[in-house]
């Protein structure tokens, strides 16, 4: 007669599946998962700190904050050559001149006791690497070890 088994006897499933196992390889994915996974740093974030002693109070305008010294290097097409500027300062011609404004700021560096802090070489995409490469020779002759580089700068808009 069909159908006169009972639910769960063995002809209804031939083969037999060890749960234990499967649920063991699927906990041990979960852990993986989680202790692989790393969360997207918030888009906009912006870092800031206040003065401890007197909240709300401003900090003067006359103290430069020094974090890192950049070097912008743009290509000038009428010229057809490298524009280099050390900060938001007047372009530099010569080598002596840019090393000579580089050793000033980090001479202000180790005035304030700072012995760590980053050359930023920001390049556009037009500039020439033999030019990047001189200007990094010049810092390592310098014995400035801790170069960077930045995203590069944008290139000049081309006038008509």
């Amino acid at each position: 007669m069909a159908g006169s088994q009972n639910i769960g006897e063995e002809s209804d499933n031939p083969v037999g599946i060890n749960v234990t196992a499967m649920v063991d390889v699927i906990f041990c994915l979960c852990l993986f998962f989680m202790c692989s996974f790393q969360f997207k740093q918030l888009e906009g974030k912006i870092e800031s700190w206040l003065p401890k002693d007197a909240p709300g109070a401003a900090a003067s305008a006359d103290q430069n904050v020094l974090e890192e010294i950049r070097i912008v290097m743009s290509y000038d097409g009428k010229s057809g050559a490298t524009v280099r500027r050390v900060g938001n300062t007047a372009p530099v011609g010569s080598d002596g001149e840019l090393m000579k404004r580089v050793l000033s700021l980090t001479a202000d560096y180790e005035k304030l006791g700072k012995k760590d802090f980053p050359v930023l070489l920001e390049a556009a995409r037009d500039v020439a690497w033999k030019d990047v490469v001189h200007v990094m020779d010049l810092l390592k002759q310098a014995k400035l070890e801790r170069i960077e580089f930045a995203g590069g700068a944008k290139a000049a808009p081309k006038s008509s």
